[in-house]
């Protein structure tokens, strides 16, 4: 992971003064000095003219943050976000006296990227594609001017970055290649069986077809606000197909062309014929009698007639000595619902379904082999917050799991237990307080999550972990400790990387801790966990 230098310069409290030659002045600063001065540098790279927010200025040198300094630091902090020059975030550590001692979040973002015209492609749902150079869409229409690209690859090789167990950073236009299997693939979705509950081997992950443009054109297409233009302009073959794959329940007879993705809590109704446009409905389309039977929803399995557009987790049944794939939805688009915020929904009810959409995801198949299946959950405030989709779609690919634990800071028991199907009460526990984001931090009341499913997880469990709890640093540096610890024991992980990079999702997000990092970057992180045998998924 790589993070920019103004978070450097920031969060250290270091500046490079003109006359030190590339070295830097070091002024001890208190952390609520930092939060001040953070704030003044922040106003004014936001602000048109340069200029630093007088309230701002005021507030640093309240916290003895001398003005020279300030003006020194928005200075070269201005020149440093030109020349996109990065810095290892993990030397950082910012200290938020608003939160519980010994916890952190990210800054606040004020790095909002604006959508150019170009970007306006949108689908109509249930009716046709029509661009809007306009921007008429509300959604965008009140981005703010300033804008701030994607941070750029230094000139560090990736085998250098791998060694120091960094992800890997792609040079503009530069693709991933995966290796070839060393091993002879059995296109199967369906774990070997083996005698006991061992864990699978990992192999190795391979990108898709769609994955793999993806990975060398993000950098381009988010920078150029197109992300919506290509999906519907140019990949309607790639989006087509991973559509049909995503179908959980298919209609017959005179319907036949109709199917259903349901993710347990929204229907997406959709035209499989209709290759020309994209024919959505979140509602039963009115050409559908209301009679007419709806089947079950049937876990998605994905065959080798849809590698084109899915990714494939290889793993070793050690017991048989045979491969097997598991597949993975790929990582494109904005990491979300591929036309999330590209769909213009007329009913204002629906305004937000493509924003949670869950659809997209793909599960593990229908057999683990485990001891148990534990998920450690962070972040939901009621059942239909995040639990609902995981218990009950994870049950729909055969995954019942037999421990869950919830960790929210602030909803109480009294107020989270009344959301809770009574079937399920028995084995979910409800933990209310905050997370430690470091391994040292880690205690009974205040885990580090790591260190705790290690405590609790034997080697055998499927481990499954959702991280959203909107503090940037302390999601990454979860993160960050999962993807350089040999020994982790997480099988499978959701995680909402909240990024500033993400022009699309900038309304939603406005008010959320933010990590200062562009679309391509967010794409490294679930790379790198997915080649490390992880099923990372980017979650809503």
């Amino acid at each position: 992971m790589k993070i920019l230098v103004l978070e450097f310069l920031l969060l250290l409290g270091a500046v490079k003064a003109s006359n030190t030659k590339g070295r830097y002045l070091r002024a001890e600063l208190s952390d609520e000095a930092r939060q001040a001065l953070s704030q003044a540098v922040l106003s004014a790279i936001t602000s048109p003219t340069g200029e630093i927010d007088p309230t701002a200025m005021e507030s640093a040198i309240s916290k003895g943050v001398s003005r020279e300094y300030i003006l020194k630091a928005a200075e070269v902090s201005i020149q440093k976000m030109d020349n996109t020059a990065m810095v290892d975030p993990r030397s950082v550590t910012l200290k938020d006296p608003s939160y519980k001692p010994a916890q952190e979040q990210g800054l606040e973002s004020t790095f909002p990227e604006q959508m150019s015209s170009s970007d306006a492609t949108e689908v109509s749902a249930g009716i046709h594609v029509e661009k809007d150079n306009n921007g008429s869409d509300e959604d965008r229409e009140h981005l703010p001017q300033s804008q701030v690209n994607e941070v750029k690859a230094t000139s560090s090789s990736s085998e250098i970055q791998k060694a120091a167990g960094m992800p890997v950073t792609l040079e503009e236009g530069q693709s991933v290649e995966p290796q070839q299997p060393k091993t002879t693939v059995q296109a199967s979705n369906t774990q070997a069986s083996a005698s006991g509950n061992k864990k699978r081997k990992f192999v190795e992950y391979q990108s898709s077809e769609w994955e793999m443009l993806w990975l060398s054109k993000v950098y381009d297409w988010s920078n150029k606000r197109q992300i919506c233009t290509v999906l519907i302009e140019e990949q309607k073959d790639y989006v087509h197909l991973y559509l049909r794959m995503l179908c959980t329940s298919k209609l017959e007879g005179p319907h036949s062309k109709w199917c259903i993705i349901d993710d347990g809590e929204l229907q997406l109704w959709y035209n499989t014929e209709n290759l020309q446009s994209y024919e959505f409905s979140w509602e039963r389309p009115p050409s559908i009698p209301a009679d007419v039977a709806i089947l079950p929803p049937q876990a998605v399995i994905p065959s080798a007639e849809f590698e084109k557009v899915a990714s494939k987790m290889i793993f070793l049944d050690e017991q048989t000595g045979e491969t097997y794939v598991e597949y993975i939805e790929p990582l494109v688009s904005h990491l979300r619902f591929p036309l999330s915020r590209c769909i213009r929904n007329p009913n204002p009810e629906h305004r937000q379904f493509d924003v949670k959409f869950k659809g997209f995801l793909i599960p593990p198949p229908p057999v683990v082999h485990s001891d148990r299946a534990l998920l450690y959950d962070t972040g939901s405030t009621s059942w239909t917050d995040g639990l609902k989709y995981i218990i009950e779609v994870w049950k729909r690919h055969g995954v019942a799991f037999d421990a869950v634990t919830t960790y929210d800071e602030e909803t109480s028991p009294d107020a989270f237990w009344p959301s809770i199907p009574q079937e399920y009460i028995s084995f979910i526990k409800k933990m209310k307080g905050g997370l430690a984001s470091l391994p040292e931090e880690h205690s009974p009341t205040f885990p580090f999550l790591p260190s705790l499913m290690k405590e609790e997880a034997s080697e055998n469990d499927y481990v499954v972990l959702k991280v959203d709890i909107d503090r940037a640093l302390v999601e990454s540096r979860i993160i960050d400790f999962i993807i350089n610890d040999p020994n982790t024991n997480v099988d499978e992980i959701m995680w909402e990387n909240h990024i500033t990079g993400n022009y699309l999702m900038y309304q939603e997000w406005r008010n959320t801790s933010l990590t200062p990092l562009g679309q391509r970057q967010s794409y490294e992180y679930f790379l790198r966990l997915r080649k490390k045998g992880i099923r990372a998924h980017s979650w809503i």
